[in-house]
């Protein structure tokens, strides 16, 4: 059906960049600069410079910055602006028991939805992000991106939409920390293979089975980064006081 005959005039169409927000792209933009180093715990954002530096109008930023507050990427003190928020060993074990804990039942409650097509787009991920991992420079962004799209997708088929949704909302909150475990610490090969045996689990609707081996997954990247963390700190890397809204 032609655009007119559908109501809707031709040329009117938007592809899915232009729809997505101004504070979206600057907020991805900033997420991407903490996530590879460009900024750095600790770091503080002054509005009028990084407006400048990203090409923007400091409204859109200052939105784009409370945002990142509640991913948890920066801490935003009213009057004080805004910093990089330090890594912490308290908010990674937090959101890594919260996260585990409802990833695992989200993915109990898939086995009794899953869908053909959905275990083949599973499959399909799991062997992208498998030649990501064996290829000689690995592109770690782009495995990131299909980690975190496997197991939104798995969320995704327990049929519950708040569930999916508190998952997503704990996966950004995860995103740099998903980053070291995967990168810095290079646990590529094992993360894999976890991977595969929760296919296989899935492959047989073993629901108990999934949701510990889905349990397992998250608990091992969450112990591994908190000792990761601890290991940085040394002892005198300062801690953020945790906030009873996270």
């Amino acid at each position: 059906m032609r655009q007119e005959e559908a109501g809707r005039p031709e040329g009117l169409a938007f592809d899915r960049e232009e729809v997505r927000t101004l504070r979206d792209r600057i907020a991805d933009r900033i997420r991407t600069l903490i996530i590879d180093g460009g900024l750095t715990p600790g770091d503080r954002l002054v509005e009028p410079d990084l407006a400048t530096r990203l090409g923007v109008s400091r409204t859109p930023l200052r939105e784009a910055l409370l945002q990142l507050d509640s991913e948890g990427f920066v801490r935003v003190t009213p009057r004080r602006g805004a910093v990089v928020s330090v890594l912490s060993h308290a908010d990674a074990a937090e959101t890594y028991q919260v996260k585990g804990v409802l990833e695992a039942y989200a993915a109990r409650l898939a086995c009794a939805h899953l869908l053909p097509a959905t275990m083949e787009a599973l499959h399909d991920l799991h062997e992208r992000m498998c030649r990501i991992a064996g290829a000689r420079t690995k592109d770690v962004r782009t495995l990131l991106q299909l980690n975190a799209e496997f197991h939104q997708t798995l969320s995704d088929a327990s049929g519950n939409e708040k569930l999916a949704g508190y998952v997503r909302s704990l996966r950004a909150q995860a995103l740099r920390y998903n980053y070291i475990y995967l990168s810095v610490l290079s646990h590529l090969t094992p993360s894999m293979k976890e991977h595969e045996r929760i296919l296989a689990a899935l492959a047989k609707r073993d629901a108990a089975l999934v949701e510990r081996l889905v349990r397992a997954h998250g608990d091992a990247a969450g112990k591994a980064l908190c000792a990761y963390i601890d290991s940085q700190a040394g002892g005198h890397q300062p801690q953020e006081r945790q906030r009873s809204t996270r």
